[in-house]
């Protein structure tokens, strides 16, 4: 859940605070500073007697420690107020409550870019945590605020605080801001740090943010090791969903992926059979999208040898269930070239020429098929109905 805000906090304690208080509540400037200057000339001091006044009742647990500036900044649009306390007063703009919130952090729970911005521009400190909790850009992150986001970067906000375990692009992957993370992106945000255990890529493929996961392969994340936290858990069909593999699959040839040279060579074997499987069990749903994406990951792991002869081959029936006879033959002349002598290597090129209607050549890789299987019905079949189509052609030419 994001970061909520508060849009109304009780008032309470004694009568003339309770009256001041109200003031800054109700945005009424002209009783706030009557008020205030009443007792600044019984007390003498002015700074001094506004500062100590601050909320102390118990039963407003959330507003303990709050002085006159920071509830002008949460109830928001009270720049009248804010002004005459920074400027007039000199009231401290990065004073806390007793929970460490500032005036500024307290401004992003109203949504008001206006205070958000005054506040910045007279001293407030972006990078200023709540008591070694979440800084202010994890609040506009979390809430999705791109305005403020963009703001307190310009005012020199750290991109990447690590805050309650969280960074700032984490909480906008948890919650789905693509927004906001093409923001912190756009200013170098670390894509691929780790927290508890997940980079932002794994967080946004537990959310089913499509759009946050564009945004992180497009900028570099490891999807190697997103798909490797995915097929390690239980429910990897979840994690790995079609929109994830439609990015993946966008991404072919982007990027490449080092290998842990260190792994275990069975725990690799374990995790290609398993992207295979799921492969398979996508291919009989008709899920051509996701099937793919799974073979994919499998020929990241696959030593470059005979071993992904078989991925490309169903890669490639997939690329034609999708309807692009292009990749389809791209990936039979892959196979064809890691195992020659195999007859669906031939089979497959030749299917795929059939799709792309270069039947001659079709004829020519379902004839060499043929030759390395010759009790084949499925390629004797292929092979006539690709003569029959190239007997046709021709005689329309003429």
């Amino acid at each position: 859940m994001a970061p909520t805000r508060s849009a109304c906090i009780p008032l309470g304690g004694r009568p003339m605070l309770d009256q001041i208080f109200q003031a800054v509540s109700d945005g009424d400037y002209p009783r706030f500073k009557a008020m205030v200057m009443i007792l600044g000339t019984r007390t003498g001091n002015l700074k001094e007697t506004v500062e100590s006044l601050t909320v102390e009742d118990p039963r407003l647990p959330g507003a303990q420690g709050y002085n006159a500036l920071h509830l002008a900044a949460i109830r928001g649009g009270r720049l009248d107020i804010c002004r005459y306390l920074v400027e007039e007063i000199g009231v401290d703009v990065n004073s806390t409550d007793k929970e460490g919130n500032t005036p500024l952090f307290l401004s992003l729970l109203s949504a008001d870019v206006s205070t958000t911005k005054y506040l910045l521009d007279h001293g407030a400190n972006p990078n200023k945590a709540k008591q070694g909790e979440v800084c202010p850009l994890h609040q506009a992150a979390g809430s999705g605020d791109c305005d403020i986001v963009e703001l307190l970067l310009a005012k020199g906000a750290y991109v990447d605080p690590l805050a309650s375990n969280v960074t700032p692009l984490y909480l906008a992957a948890r919650e789905g801001n693509d927004a906001a993370m093409k923001i912190l992106l756009d200013h170098n945000a670390d894509y691929n740090r780790m927290v508890n255990g997940k980079t932002p890529l794994m967080r946004a493929m537990d959310s089913a943010s499509r759009k946050c996961m564009h945004l992180l392969i497009k900028a570099g994340a490891d999807i190697m090791g997103a798909a490797m936290y995915a097929v390690d858990s239980p429910n990897a069909a979840e994690l790995l969903s079609p929109d994830f593999f439609s990015c993946v699959l966008e991404d072919i040839g982007n990027h490449q992926y080092d290998l842990d040279a260190d792994e275990p060579v069975a725990k690799r074997r374990t995790r290609i059979a398993r992207f295979k499987s799921l492969g398979d069990n996508c291919f009989k749903t008709k899920d051509y999208v996701s099937a793919a994406g799974y073979y994919t990951l499998a020929l990241y792991l696959v030593p470059d040898d005979a071993a992904s002869a078989t991925l490309f081959s169903n890669r490639s029936l997939c690329w034609l269930h999708m309807g692009d006879g292009g990749k389809a033959l791209l990936d039979a002349e892959e196979c064809q070239k890691k195992r020659p002598d195999w007859p669906k290597a031939h089979y497959r090129m030749g299917t795929a020429l059939m799709f792309l209607k270069d039947y001659q050549r079709a004829c020519e890789r379902f004839s060499d098929a043929l030759k390395l299987d010759p009790g084949s019905s499925e390629i004797e079949d292929a092979l006539r109905k690709v003569s029959e189509s190239l007997k046709l052609s021709r005689s329309k030419q003429v």
